[in-house]
């Protein structure tokens, strides 16, 4: 009887320390897949340095999310974001969407630069998007300059997503115009950004939706920026200069 005990005794030390080292490394894996799964989307460098979520509420931090800058623009990335908190209802996990209570993004920080085909923001909001359409469209339909499609012509299943809360608090931008402007650059603090319900329907909001639709979130108030305060004194005369319909030609819709 002694010999079964201890047996099951060692059973369950080795799945409790599977259990463990699996949990541990769950942080390792969400950052691996951010890495390797987001640049094909964006069409641009993406990093993160640390990711740490609990296997047991949901809760969890990423740090140091970095988006890089696309082809044709100068500075060393478009969006860095040092902090964001998110939560996710466990028991959604392994349903057919997952369903994430809350995103809160801490002062991210925005390098935003225009050129006269747009912003930045603009041109990886809309690869993001191109990427989207192509995912979803039937074979030989895919938006021009789009990812490859897979091998085999069939879509690929994504993974639904419904967001209750996107928060973006305390959004620092730097724009700057050095392409058609030299030495123009101004800085200024955006309100916060508030969605929420986001992919309520069946049929969810893919990840490549979701950061289409910040980038494009955070385009739209830089637009909205760039026509009052500071950085319109920044870009005035400088617009007229390039006839691109003004301030809001200078930085895309």
């Amino acid at each position: 009887m002694k010999w079964l005990i201890r047996i099951v005794v060692v059973l369950v030390v080795i799945i409790a320390a599977g259990l463990w080292f699996g949990w541990s490394q769950l942080g390792a894996l969400v950052k691996f897949g951010i890495e390797k799964g987001t640049p094909p989307v964006v069409q641009t460098s993406v990093s993160v340095q640390h990711v740490k979520l609990s296997p047991f509420s949901g809760s969890g931090v990423i740090e140091g999310f970095e988006i890089g800058n696309p082809k044709g623009f100068t500075g060393p990335y478009a969006v860095r974001i040092g902090r964001t908190e998110v939560a996710v209802d466990t028991h959604s996990v392994s349903a057919d969407k997952v369903v994430i209570q809350h995103i809160r993004i801490t002062d991210p920080e925005i390098n935003l630069e225009a050129g006269l085909g747009g912003t930045n923001l603009k041109h990886i909001a809309d690869n993001a998007m191109n990427f989207v359409s192509q995912q979803t469209a039937p074979a030989g339909n895919a938006a021009p300059n789009a990812a490859a499609p897979p091998a085999d012509g069939k879509p690929k299943k994504s993974v639904k997503l419904q967001v209750n809360e996107l928060l973006i608090t305390g959004a620092k931008l730097s724009a700057s115009a050095a392409g058609v402007i030299p030495g123009a650059d101004a800085k200024i603090t955006l309100p916060e950004i508030r969605l929420t319900n986001l992919g309520t329907g069946a049929a969810g909001i893919t990840p490549a939706e979701l950061t289409a639709l910040i980038l494009r979130q955070l385009n739209t108030e830089a637009v909205k920026a760039s026509a009052s305060g500071a950085l319109k004194n920044m870009l005035q005369g400088g617009a007229a200069k390039i006839n691109t319909g003004g301030i809001k030609g200078l930085f895309g819709k």
